[in-house]
């Protein structure tokens, strides 16, 4: 055959092959006139002014259709989110209105001259009479207003009558003899004025076997004797109970948070028990840190939460994205967040958007139909552009080759710049520890990870830090440092685990995937390791490496640095033969706690000195002497509380501050360290003991002064009252030392001014 038959492409005549030739060439001429044509049609005066008003109508629907969806959507979130905020409002005030009525109620129910009577008749149990009208009391009140428990204790701490929810009365067999240890609420109660009242924090109730807060009001009798409190339990569940009756939303619920952040109310509190290992018994289970467990965001919006202020945050938990906004309760230390899935609050934005869409849809179909009237003149260019377009493909794909290689690179390097200046303002190994896996986490995005920080003093290597559910041990220094990256000082990554030939490190034992472990070690100390664990084999690319050993040179270096100035801070506030603080820091501690303290809230300043200690130096050396010392240190730091002070003032004279405590609560302190001291006995040679006595005095802002000076200087001259009386005593503003005896004092400081 030497030609082709075309009929069937409706050529009537056979055409040669050689036609066939000279037929494509023609059509390669006309196609390229067209495009020429088309081609000019842009530099028209029509195709110039169609250009321009696409161009703009374009824009301007852009343009309109961004303003009005952004400003409906920031509007209604404003309004969910105002919603959200006033519901939050309603329980905090809801809840706070609880305890402000349970401490009415108390006060009101105090009024029953009953109670004064009872404790006035005798100093022991109740008489019967006055027993059974106490007892009838209690049973109505705590019927009434609906409390765990009610008690009337005496001053002694003797717990006189006692009626318990579900349980009635108490016998007088069951009756507590001393409840000032027991009940967390009698000691600072005691002490107050009649008509006000002490709210404890929460704690688990012996008699009604579940975690109560304590409400007590002093019982006072009209010769102005305090005989004792009259207590009530209410019970924390009623605030679960308040909060779930308040609902937001069909899925929304309410959590209270104390300020030490601990879960008090969640509808899934056992949840965050369990990676505690607390018991996840409702009634007597302890409430969980709300940052023990959970996602980063979680934990960074508690801690928003415990700010103190009241606001609104966002965080990410199981999947979902949740809106919280959080109030402070009045009058307690306790915050009330109330949370709604984002979903859920914000659905009626997505309501009007469909809304918008439906109304707006005609206009834009409008517009797309006259676009596409000019499109469809434009299409001829466009088919004279597609070459050039395809030939700018591969050059366009090469170029967003190295763009997205350079954002990468960038992002490292602002991740990196982030962590740095993260861990200047980080205060602790904890916080440092989690600043690092979360820059690790956003370079790498592993399944699981943990960061050991080791402690050489306790020989042991602790999880700072973890992701993921994979649960991290507290090692030795030993079993830490057989992991490949601790031996080898550097970097070690397993890019498949379960490859034959593949070293398993045994601090970080996993199966499958690929491992990457991070030596922390800084000026040639080790200081931990970090490890990262994917579940699936990946490449770590060189640049993700050198990244990787940036960030733990960093973390290494900023935890030995923090830890060498922790130990010179230490040094330098410390008194080298007591271990107390030295009196330099604790002026500038004093100083710092009176010019923040709150208005009419009370500070106490006890300073003390050893009776005849140059005496007891001159008998039995100076080495027994100080050992004396370092026993009465020891003594006074097992006999004040975590946020008391005490300090090795200058020789043998020492000085205390307790912050929050009036002049009674501070004379019982020194009382029990006066009496501690005589009972002392101090360990001098094999068969050969000795023992002190101290005097102290006692000064209290603001009714001393409010100023450290003044405060000195007024602690000071009642210390010399104190020795002036005869020593081994305690002397507070007004004079009267305790001790020995308010008669023998007297006597004592009439014989030394007749002596004098």
């Amino acid at each position: 055959m030497g030609y082709l038959d075309w009929r069937v492409y409706g050529v009537e005549a056979p055409l040669a092959l050689s036609g066939r030739d000279h037929s494509l060439h023609d059509d390669t001429a006309d196609i390229a006139e067209r495009r020429s044509i088309v081609g000019g049609w842009l530099l028209t005066p029509f195709g110039a002014r169609a250009a321009l008003v696409m161009a703009i109508t374009g824009v301007l629907a852009v343009v309109a259709g961004i303003l009005v969806v952004s400003q409906v959507t920031d509007q209604m979130r404003r309004e969910a989110d105002g919603r959200l905020e006033r519901h939050a409002t309603e329980v905090a005030q809801a809840l706070q209105e609880t305890m402000a009525s349970a401490s009415s109620d108390i006060r009101l129910a105090r009024r029953n001259e009953i109670f004064e009577a009872a404790l006035a008749h005798t100093s022991g149990q109740l008489l019967a009479a006055d027993r059974r009208e106490v007892e009838a009391a209690i049973t109505y009140l705590g019927e009434r207003y609906h409390v765990d428990e009610i008690c009337v204790i005496r001053s002694s701490g003797l717990e006189t009558a006692r009626w318990v929810g579900g349980k009635g009365v108490a016998p007088v067999s069951d009756l507590s003899p001393d409840e000032r240890q027991n009940n967390p609420a009698v000691l600072p109660t005691l002490p107050l004025p009649d008509d006000s009242f002490y709210q404890s924090q929460p704690y688990i109730s012996p008699d009604s076997d579940r975690w109560v807060i304590g409400i007590a009001t002093p019982i006072i009798l009209p010769t102005g004797v305090h005989a004792g409190v009259l207590h009530f339990e209410i019970p924390i569940d009623r605030f679960a109970t308040e909060t779930a009756a308040m609902s937001f939303g069909g899925t929304g619920f309410s959590m209270l948070i104390d300020g030490d952040g601990r879960l008090l109310v969640h509808p899934q509190l056992a949840a965050f028990r369990s990676p505690e290992n607390l018991s996840t018994d409702p009634n007597t289970g302890s409430f969980p840190l709300a940052t023990g467990s959970g996602s980063p965001s979680w934990r960074d919006a508690v801690s928003k939460m415990l700010s103190g202020h009241a606001g609104s945050v966002s965080f990410d938990e199981a999947g979902r994205t949740y809106r919280a906004s959080y109030q402070p309760v009045a009058d307690s230390n306790r915050i009330l967040a109330v949370v709604s899935p984002v979903g859920e609050l914000y659905a009626d934005i997505d309501r009007a958007l469909l809304n918008l869409a439906v109304t707006a849809g005609p206009l834009i179909l409008l517009m797309i139909l006259v676009t596409g009237l000019f499109a469809r003149r434009m299409s001829g260019a466009n088919r004279g552009l597609a070459s050039l377009n395809n030939r700018l493909a591969s050059t366009n794909t090469r170029l967003e080759e190295t763009s997205k290689a350079s954002a990468e690179l960038a992002h490292e390097s602002a991740i990196v710049n982030q962590f740095t200046e993260l861990t200047a303002l980080t205060e602790d190994d904890v916080s440092l520890s989690v600043a690092t896996l979360a820059a690790l986490d956003e370079l790498l995005i592993p399944e699981d990870a943990a960061l050991h920080v080791s402690n050489r003093s306790q020989d042991r290597a602790v999880p700072q830090a973890t992701l993921g559910d994979r649960e991290a041990e507290v090692l030795s220094l030993h079993e830490l440092g057989r992991c490949p990256a601790l031996r080898r000082s550097s970097l070690y990554v397993t890019d498949d685990v379960s490859a034959r030939l593949s070293f398993r490190c045994p601090v970080y034992p996993v199966e499958s995937g690929t491992l990457a472990c991070i030596p922390l070690v800084a000026l040639g100390e080790t200081v931990g390791a970090a490890h990262l664990h994917w579940a699936k084999t990946r490449d770590l690319s060189l640049p993700t490496r050198l990244a990787i050993t940036r960030v733990s040179e960093h973390a290494a270096l900023s935890i030995a640095n923090r830890r060498l100035l922790l130990a010179l801070r230490g040094q330098a506030n410390t008194d080298g033969r007591t271990g107390l603080t030295n009196s330099r820091a604790f002026d500038e501690s004093l100083e710092g706690l009176l010019a923040n303290r709150k208005e009419g809230e009370h500070v106490a300043v006890l300073m003390l000195d050893i009776d005849h200690f140059k005496e007891f130096n001159d008998r039995y050396g100076h080495p027994a002497g100080d050992e004396a010392l370092r026993a009465f240190a020891h003594l006074l730091r097992s006999s004040i509380r975590e946020q008391d002070i005490a300090a090795r003032y200058g020789g043998e004279e020492f000085a205390i501050y307790l912050p929050g405590l009036t002049a009674g609560a501070a004379a019982e302190v020194a009382e029990r360290i006066r009496e501690r001291t005589e009972s002392t006995i101090i360990p001098l040679a094999p068969g050969s003991t000795g023992h002190l006595t101290v005097s102290i005095g006692i000064a209290v802002a603001p009714d001393d002064g409010s100023e450290q000076a003044i405060l000195l200087k007024a602690a000071d001259e009642a210390l010399y009252r104190a020795k002036l009386a005869g020593r081994n005593r305690v002397v507070s503003r007004e004079g009267w030392p305790r001790g020995d005896g308010h008669s023998e004092a007297q006597a004592q400081t009439q014989q030394v001014a007749a002596d004098a």
